[in-house]
Parts: C-alpha cells; sequence; structure tokens
C-alpha cells in the first residue's frame, strides 16, 4: 500500500478566525436523517456543526 499524505489538500490554510458570540438562530435540517446543525449571527451563517 502507498503511503498517503496526513494534510488536507490547500493545507494549511487560512489562519482561524473567531465569530461572534451574539446569535440571533439556530437551526437544523428538515429531514431526520440529516444531523446537521447550524447557527446564525448578525444575518450571517456562522457555524455548521455535524457530529
Amino acid at each position: 500500500m502507498a503511503a498517503t499524505s496526513t494534510f488536507a489538500l490547500g493545507a494549511p490554510g487560512i489562519p482561524a478566525r473567531w465569530t461572534s458570540s451574539t446569535k440571533s438562530g439556530v437551526g437544523t435540517a428538515l429531514s431526520p436523517a440529516c444531523p446537521v446543525w447550524f447557527t446564525i449571527s448578525h444575518g450571517i451563517l456562522n457555524e455548521v456543526y455535524y457530529p
């Protein structure tokens, strides 16, 4: 088996950014089969969570 890279494509990417802690909404997918959650702040989709 060939050795594979342990870095994601485009690594290292951009520096980490912090979003505002002031959230105006939280939501999830309409389908129960999709475990995605997201947060909204200042009218912008900030964070997406997937287990």
